[in-house]
């Protein structure tokens, strides 16, 4: 049975409109990886997500080999109250922290390693399996020089890249091979089953990303996880209240805050999307009226009620993080589905 390269899926001619299409199965690439890598059509994602059942399976039948999990740098903000490891406490691993670009410019290179080597560590005591730690960064050579490095030291041959969807897994695999053959995008479900690389004496497998259920990137369609997802160097946007304010990122978020003393808050989310701020006591009347313009809504949201001594960080996966400083209470209204998160991290 043929597979195609880009994105694993055993290749068909009959029906156009499932995966695997193909007009002859002389070609090495699926109708859906050539048109997303060609012209960045996703019209065939709907629905694309693999299970994560299935992906389990293909994990146990590579219970021997390394298992290489790449973490999205944001995710890594919570990975301590994640159950993601959980799953590969029986399989040697490397962590890799991915997409450390995303963090802004003003967080140094050796904060961010003091940040995850101390969560490594921490991560250690509860999970023995973890043979090693590495990030990527922008100087690529130097991280494909480290890992090839770790892979020699461990004398592993047989190596699966394994995560959550769109964790970056299928990109890094296409930089440490200096090509493009395996299907990238933006989009969580691109890689659809395993994908067999052999590359010099090493036998490279990607899998597809496993479904974050916590995620506000599991429930929102193309469109609007095009417009939130974050894909560039984050440019923090600052609040400063001394009274009760509201704040709303369209539709998906809200936080309010009632100050007991000056108070900051800084979300870090896409460039592109801003944060509105209006009067506390103007929020119910502000989020009903302007609902249908938000380009960005989700339903339902749920709430959550903290009271803020110094300082607090929340993670939203899918959306991004804020940060509150000051003594205050902050009710924070977001996705019922998906966790609300509070990091240890300090950025």
């Amino acid at each position: 049975m043929k597979k195609c390269k880009g994105c694993g899926i055993a290749l068909q001619t009959k029906e156009k409109n499932l995966p695997g299409y193909v007009v002859d199965l002389e070609q090495d690439y699926c109708q859906r990886c050539f048109r997303l890598s060609h012209y960045g059509d996703t019209t065939h994602f709907k629905n694309n997500h693999v299970s994560n059942e299935k992906i389990y399976e293909i994990y146990s039948r590579y219970r021997d080999s390394l298992f290489v999990i790449i973490i999205d740098v944001l995710d890594a903000l919570v990975l301590k109250d994640d159950d993601l490891l959980d799953s590969f406490k029986d399989f040697k691993t490397v962590l890799v922290i991915n997409k450390t670009d995303l963090l802004p410019e003003n967080v140094s290179d050796r904060k961010i390693n003091r940040i995850f080597s101390q969560m490594v560590f921490d991560l250690n005591s509860k999970y023995r399996n973890i043979k090693a730690a590495i990030l990527t960064n922008k100087y690529e050579k130097q991280f494909n020089e480290q890992f090839f490095s770790i892979l020699e030291d461990l004398n592993e041959r047989s190596v699966v890249f394994a995560g959550r969807a769109n964790a970056g897994k299928s990109s890094l695999i296409n930089k440490l091979l200096n090509n493009n053959d395996l299907t990238t995008s933006i989009y969580p479900g691109t890689t659809l089953d395993e994908v067999n690389i052999s590359y010099r004496n090493y036998r490279f497998i990607d899998t597809p990303g496993l479904v974050d259920v916590n995620s506000y990137a599991t429930y929102l369609n193309t469109e609007k996880y095009k417009l939130s997802k974050i894909d560039k160097t984050i440019r923090p946007q600052v609040f400063q209240l001394s009274e009760p304010q509201s704040y709303f990122y369209d539709g998906l978020l809200r936080v309010d805050i009632i100050p007991k003393k000056d108070t900051s808050i800084t979300f870090y989310i896409n460039n592109n999307n801003k944060i509105h701020r209006t009067r506390y006591e103007n929020g119910d009347n502000y989020y009903q009226k302007h609902y249908c313009e938000f380009i960005l809504r989700v339903k339902p949201l749920g709430t959550s009620d903290f009271s803020i001594i110094d300082q607090k960080t929340f993670v939203v996966k899918g959306l991004g993080f804020f940060k509150i400083s000051g003594e205050c209470y902050v009710n924070v209204h977001s996705l019922a589905d998906a966790k609300l998160y509070e990091s240890e991290v300090d950025i």
